[in-house]
């Protein structure tokens, strides 16, 4: 989608404006270092003038960040009889690029050593488990690590003295405690949306669009803040050839769809370029492209377009619909999907799997945001037409 060369354009054009930045790097595949034209590792490593950027390397981040974990991981690996090469890769469990990004996070968040942090996430997935994984690991703390740290603690004391595996040490409960300290930090920062801002690049395509919906709706449900949206690769209008008419005309109806899904977003847009964007030269026309004179640091909204929430026990999406009135609203219900029309405007909002089998039973409006109550269990799965204005108040 693009979104690589967006955060590389989007940091250069942040150094350049005078902002000392850092471009950091989640996905396995690690295209930023092909982007910016210069080798990565797992160290920052300094581009340009105010500029800097790493690619999470987990073996990196076992060595230095986790010695503990890695030193009793390696020995329980031993002690059943794997060893060598095999147990330093098995060392290496999913998500550890995720949780090393919000690490990073911390650490320049504590430090102040950089003004600007890019993170260039992973794929749709990667990157919700990575901004969900505080709200997760919260819960994972409370619940869960309590009674397994007691436990090993009354092992310790019993079979542990009779076992061929070594039982989890102090010191290693120590390294999780001072994971859990940060996790409670960095969720402060990714919810806070004058730290913290995302921004969603999409194409004109129809897999893209559907796939960045889910993502917009899944981020709103974790209370994070998109301030806006980056259209990417669009043809430009002056194209020729029977070939081109085609393709504007179906990215026109693209552009509709994204308008319907994500407005009032603010959106930011770049035109597909002739040859492959890779280096400073092509990324400087990128950033030229995208925000023109402006500074690309800045906060496009701390509002939330978009919010799902219980509200005294019923599902709600809220949806920000200034300068509407209650006889315009009309609801339909599409598979997983959430059409709201308010006279000529159109609303498509991708619902998350846990309202796919509800209705939409009631809608009214407060200090203008459209509140959308879901209730019930299976639904029929038919398309439905909610009354005009229907519940509303």
């Amino acid at each position: 989608m693009g979104k690589t060369s967006v955060a590389a354009a989007t940091a250069m054009r942040s150094a350049k404006m005078g902002y000392k930045t850092i471009a950091i790097s989640t996905d396995q595949a690690h295209s930023l270092a092909d982007s910016l034209d210069v080798p990565l590792s797992g160290q920052p490593k300094k581009i340009a003038e105010n500029l800097y950027a790493l690619e999470v390397d987990v073996l990196y981040e076992m060595e230095h960040r986790w010695q503990e974990i890695d030193k009793y991981v390696t020995e329980f690996l031993a002690s059943q009889g794997i060893e060598g090469v095999t147990a330093k890769e098995m060392t290496v469990w999913p998500g550890m690029e995720l949780m090393s990004a919000l690490f990073y996070i911390w650490e320049y968040n504590e430090t102040k050593e950089f003004d600007v942090i890019i993170v260039d996430t992973a794929p749709t997935g990667e990157t919700l488990r990575l901004l969900s994984f505080p709200d997760v690991s919260d819960w994972w703390f409370d619940k869960i690590y309590k009674v397994m740290k007691n436990v090993t603690k009354l092992a310790r004391a019993t079979i542990g003295k009779v076992m061929s595996a070594p039982l989890p040490p102090d010191e290693l409960f120590k390294d999780i405690d001072h994971i859990r300290d940060r996790m409670k930090v960095v969720k402060q920062i990714l919810d806070d949306p004058k730290t913290t801002s995302i921004r969603l690049v999409v194409n004109p395509e129809k897999m893209v669009i559907n796939e960045t919906k889910r993502a917009y709706t899944y981020l709103s449900l974790y209370n994070l803040t998109v301030d806006s949206l980056i259209i990417n690769r669009l043809l430009p209008e002056d194209g020729t050839g029977d070939y081109f008419k085609a393709k504007l005309t179906e990215q026109k109806k693209y552009m509709q769809i994204i308008d319907e899904s994500f407005s009032p977003l603010k959106i930011l847009k770049a035109t597909l370029f002739s040859t492959e964007l890779l280096g400073a030269e092509s990324l400087e026309r990128l950033s030229e492209m995208l925000f023109g004179g402006e500074d690309p640091t800045q906060v496009y909204t701390t509002e939330k377009a978009l919010r799902i929430f219980v509200d005294e026990g019923v599902d709600t999406i809220s949806i920000k619909l200034p300068f509407s009135h209650k006889e315009e609203v009309e609801l339909y219900k599409s598979n997983d999907t959430l059409i709201v029309q308010v006279g000529w405007y159109k609303r498509s909002v991708a619902l998350p799997y846990s309202l796919v089998k509800k209705e939409a039973t009631k809608a009214e409006f407060k200090d203008g945001y459209l509140l959308v109550r879901f209730e019930g269990g299976e639904s029929n799965g038919d398309k439905k037409k909610g009354r005009k204005g229907r519940g509303a108040s």
